[in-house]
């Protein structure tokens, strides 16, 4: 039995998904997946499991490099020593994607392996996958490290294997919640502007392109930055740094005022509903109706019967109503920390709704 408290453990996950050591590798994986998916031409069911699947097989990769930190630590190695080395792989990691990303934004195509694209899942592209998890958590251990070894590395030694395994699946849940929702929506979301626009499609690997590059330079930087505090404590402060640290942490506090629990709830919440309707096709009869059956029970439980409407339905009408006057802060205030969030998710709205309107306008002519 099950003694012990998850919310704890699952809210870790997801604040260390944005932790501000690897802030910009979720960014990067993003661009890089953008980039890189090949299944637009398979059917919404094949595109919708590439994307979960390989937003799983990133989240194992992170945590399983995090659990043999904690294992290492307990065993054979001191928190002093990783934490010593650790900026050093951030710097090589950002030696490498810059020159990558560099030379596909001169639109050669970079041969390297297991970072080759592929259609579906293959086990080339879940060694890159794989790769790409790994080097995430190497660069979130500086910062999410000691709260792992704490809260959840700790848990078996102090509460027993059966409460500790339950500990480290709670975080692991948590880190999906994040990478999935994001990545499922962005296969989704992609898979759709390219068969409404398909002149649209070149542009993905130059956006794949830039996230590499400005990624790899900000490792760099932040990693040089790391050395620096090591070596001396005193160091003056990076503004890069600072900028990019200013907006996780707000993002941190935004998670932390949501709720962990009820942030997570909502992220599983849309991951379920976005996996129903993308294997719906794929199914006929009973079985599709089931399916549909069971996700409407889950909204009807979690969002009707739980929050009252007010885990996904209610912030998500509050936002859009608010929407103009977000955008008129755009000018009155440009600093704002939200300002390029919103003006990105602005931008990708237009061009979804665009690609709707013209595929649809389209398809009549023909």
């Amino acid at each position: 039995m099950i003694d012990v408290s998850l919310t704890l453990p699952f809210t870790l996950g997801i604040v260390t998904a944005i932790n501000p050591c690897g802030f910009a590798m979720l960014p990067t994986w993003l661009g890089y997946f953008l980039g890189r998916d090949s299944a637009d031409s398979q059917a919404r069911p094949e595109q919708v499991l590439r994307g979960l699947s390989v937003s799983l097989v990133l989240t194992a990769a992170f945590v399983m490099v995090f659990g043999a930190l904690g294992l290492a630590v307990n065993t054979v190695v001191s928190e002093e020593a990783v934490a010593t080395r650790t900026p050093w792989v951030t710097v090589v990691l950002g030696v490498v994607f810059v020159p990558y990303g560099l030379l596909q934004l001169t639109g050669r195509q970079v041969r390297i392996p297991y970072f080759k694209p592929s259609r579906g899942p293959s086990s080339r592209e879940i060694f890159s996958v794989l790769g790409f998890g790994a080097s995430y958590a190497v660069v979130s251990i500086g910062c999410s490290a000691p709260i792992f070894l704490l809260h959840v590395a700790d848990s078996f030694s102090r509460d027993g294997i059966v409460d500790g395994i339950a500990i480290y699946l709670a975080f692991a849940a948590g880190m999906a919640a994040v990478v999935t929702s994001l990545t499922l929506s962005l296969a989704i979301a992609r898979g759709g502007l390219v068969r409404r626009l398909r002149r649209l499609l070149p542009y993905f690997e130059r956006i794949t392109a830039l996230a590499l590059t400005l990624g790899g330079a900000y490792l760099i930087v932040y990693g040089v930055y790391e050395i620096r505090i090591l070596r001396n404590p005193r160091a003056p402060s990076n503004p890069i740094v600072d900028a990019v640290g200013d907006l996780q942490s707000h993002l941190t506090n935004w998670a932390a005022h949501v709720g962990g629990l009820r942030l997570g709830l909502a992220l599983w919440l849309v991951v379920v509903t976005l996996v129903a309707w993308g294997l719906g096709p794929a199914l006929v009869g009973k079985a599709r109706k089931w399916m549909y059956m069971v996700v409407a029970g889950v909204w009807v439980v979690t969002e009707g019967l739980i929050h009252r409407g007010d885990l996904l339905v209610l912030p998500v009408g509050r936002l859009i109503s608010n929407w103009p006057g977000r955008v008129g802060g755009w000018f009155d205030n440009p600093g704002r920390w939200a300002t390029p969030l919103e003006a990105l998710l602005t931008i990708t709205f237009l061009l979804v709704a665009f690609a709707l309107i013209y595929g649809t306008i389209s398809d009549r002519r023909r």
